[in-house]
């Protein structure tokens, strides 16, 4: 018996995505372990390392929904519809994370930044599901990925002393 497996437009793409997002969550805790002391760590960097997994998992769980979402409807457009949706709550709820921020964390530019854009995505992920784009789709949920990318590349930088150490090396070595 032969059995047509469904594939959703723009799967490999998707799976890609997951499988990044769960490369970014793992690196995030090897940083967690390569940390002498977690318990002395500031709000800034525990922050980080949460920020960096919550993301990558949630864009994970984004990109994989959309295969069983497929497999159900054998429809792209609700497909998509229902990944706007996802993504729009994704949007939304990291809004929602910083009604109340932290001022270590938030310096009120960073914020409003944040703020600015998160509900730009939150917009589009809306429009997205009336447009059912695909090619929208996946540039949302590649805007998504910048996040815990960037957060992970601060971090290491900051651990190994930034460009300065590698650029100039210490006089005594």
């Amino acid at each position: 018996m032969v059995h047509n497996i469904a594939v959703v437009e723009g799967q490999p793409f998707f799976t890609t995505i997951a499988g990044l997002s769960i490369s970014l969550a793992g690196f995030g805790a090897v940083i967690a372990w390569l940390r002498d002391d977690p318990s002395g760590w500031d709000a800034v960097n525990l922050w980080r390392v949460k920020t960096i997994v919550r993301h990558a998992l949630t864009i994970a769980f984004l990109c994989l929904t959309l295969v069983p979402v497929y497999t159900f409807t054998q429809d792209d457009v609700t497909t998509i519809r229902v990944g706007s949706a996802l993504a729009a709550l994704f949007a939304i709820s990291d809004m929602w994370r910083v009604r109340d921020p932290d001022p270590v964390v938030w310096d009120p530019t960073s914020l409003r930044l944040f703020l600015t854009f998160s509900g730009a995505l939150f917009l589009l992920s809306l429009l997205n599901i009336v447009w059912a784009s695909l090619g929208l789709l996946q540039a949302l949920v590649l805007f998504f990925l910048t996040s815990p990318a960037a957060i992970f590349s601060n971090f290491v930088r900051e651990m190994g002393g930034g460009p300065k150490s590698v650029a100039e090396p210490d006089p005594g070595d």
